[in-house]
């Protein structure tokens, strides 16, 4: 691993259920050593399947891109139901992705929710071929791309100001704020 390596940290912004049908998604460029060298930003549809090639296309999109070793998610769905495709993305990027939860997904409680979406097998899909879920510190993980070893080494020189990896964290700071008006406490 590159002793200066840029991740990307993405999270999406807050919306209302059943009141919008978008909602920002916002990445902070983040390399090692703490320092943020960019904000990249798309909007996805609530409930669609558009987030995998909006993350695709801020990739692309950055003039970090060649230089961008991983992405760090703020869990794997967003606005809403919007499930990211882990290994579609890996497969056009090369760039392994880190998922990561506060909480333990409880797919228990998620699959009936899910139920009421369309594509809802795709979406479980999706979800299921992200991995395990591991513990790490207070939060837990899934990877795709690379070895437990390198995600839990990428988490540990992330890992600044709270039990979260702090490109998530700003980009969580970053999208609450544009869309309540104030940033909240990451989820």
């Amino acid at each position: 691993m590159k002793k200066f390596p840029r991740v990307l940290g993405i999270d999406d912004g807050f919306f209302r259920p059943g009141t919008r049908t978008k909602t920002i998604l916002i990445g902070v460029i983040y390399r090692f050593g703490h320092i943020v060298e960019g904000i990249v930003s798309s909007e996805i549809r609530v409930d669609a399947l558009d987030s995998t090639e909006k993350i695709i296309r801020m990739l692309a999109k950055t003039k970090f891109s060649s230089q961008v070793s991983f992405l760090i998610m703020s869990g794997i769905n967003f606005a809403g139901f919007n499930i990211a495709d882990v290994k579609k993305i890996f497969e056009k990027t090369g760039i392994p992705a880190i998922i990561v939860f506060r909480k333990k997904p409880r797919m228990e409680k998620f699959v009936p929710a899910l139920k009421k979406v369309p594509n809802f097998k795709k979406r479980i899909s999706l979800i299921e071929q992200a991995g395990e879920a591991h513990s790490f510190k207070n939060f837990f993980f899934q990877f795709y791309g690379c070895t437990e070893q390198d995600a839990k080494e990428v988490l540990r020189k992330t890992i600044l100001h709270s039990s979260l990896p702090e490109p998530v964290r700003l980009a969580h700071l970053i999208a609450s704020g544009v869309t309540i008006g104030e940033s909240t406490r990451p989820k």
